[in-house]
């Protein structure tokens, strides 16, 4: 799928050095995008994203504890600086970090998992907005559907987190559209990258694509191409809203 009107703009994904941050760096990339690729602590998995962006786009590699404020209004700025503006920003950064259930989880755990997954947006989201007000863009947070059931075991904390995250896009989609900004959010099901290979067995990868209705587990280009829709003028009358890409696992009226 091409979108036209994607062709030419300046958009940067947060935790693309890997999965579905990777994933669609390079979808992008491919629509004629400039694209700025982030990482944290895996430089190497940055430089092979922006290799991969660099055979079909413009990029510019980008580091950043996205937890840290001055860090990631550094990066916005370094981005702006390079790309002369910024027309969409991808909200994808975030872990699971570990599993711990709620009677055993250390405050420490609970304070890093919202600082990962929920802090991250606000401040990449403060820091870009005076830029997408600008180029009227739009911005896609990456939540999970976990932020709706609960998450499985052990993941109780990081659902919490997304489901922040869900209610944030909302908010954030009604405060931003008075200067033509668009907000929504992509909720990933059960994906198979290098998250779920570290937190799933292939046991539970098995029964979880089993109980798929569309019989198997997502992949992370599955997820960039509701980023690229949303993104989209395609989607130019959505703003608030969440597209739950899980095979149906999850559904709702």
């Amino acid at each position: 799928m091409i979108y036209e009107d994607l062709k030419g703009k300046r958009v940067l994904v947060t935790g693309s050095s890997s999965g579905i941050g990777a994933a669609t760096a390079v979808m992008f990339a491919r629509q004629g995008c400039l694209v700025g690729v982030h990482y944290f602590a895996t430089k190497d998995g940055g430089e092979k994203t922006l290799a991969a962006v660099k055979k079909h786009s413009e990029g510019i590699l980008l580091q950043a504890d996205m937890r840290d404020e001055d860090e990631v209004g550094g990066m916005i700025e370094q981005f702006v600086e390079v790309a002369g503006e910024l027309d969409v920003l991808v909200n994808n950064a975030g872990s699971l970090i570990d599993r711990q259930p709620f009677e055993t989880a250390t405050l420490e755990y609970h304070e890093d998992v919202f600082a990962t997954n929920c802090r991250s947006v606000f401040l990449a989201t403060q820091a870009a907005l005076p830029h997408l007000k600008q180029s009227k863009g739009n911005i896609v947070n990456v939540g999970s559907v976990g932020g709706h059931t609960g998450g499985g075991p052990g993941s109780g904390l990081y659902a919490a987190a997304k489901a922040a995250v869900a209610t944030e896009t909302i908010a954030m989609a009604m405060e931003f559209a008075r200067h033509g900004v668009r907000v929504n959010s992509v909720l990933p099901g059960f994906i198979e990258t290098r998250f779920h290979y570290r937190f799933s067995n292939a046991q539970r990868r098995k029964k979880v694509a089993e109980q798929t209705p569309l019989g198997r587990n997502g992949t992370a280009e599955d997820i960039a191409k509701a980023i690229l829709f949303l993104a989209s003028d395609a989607a130019s009358f959505i703003t608030g809203e969440y597209l739950a890409v899980n095979g149906g696992l999850y559904m709702r009226a």
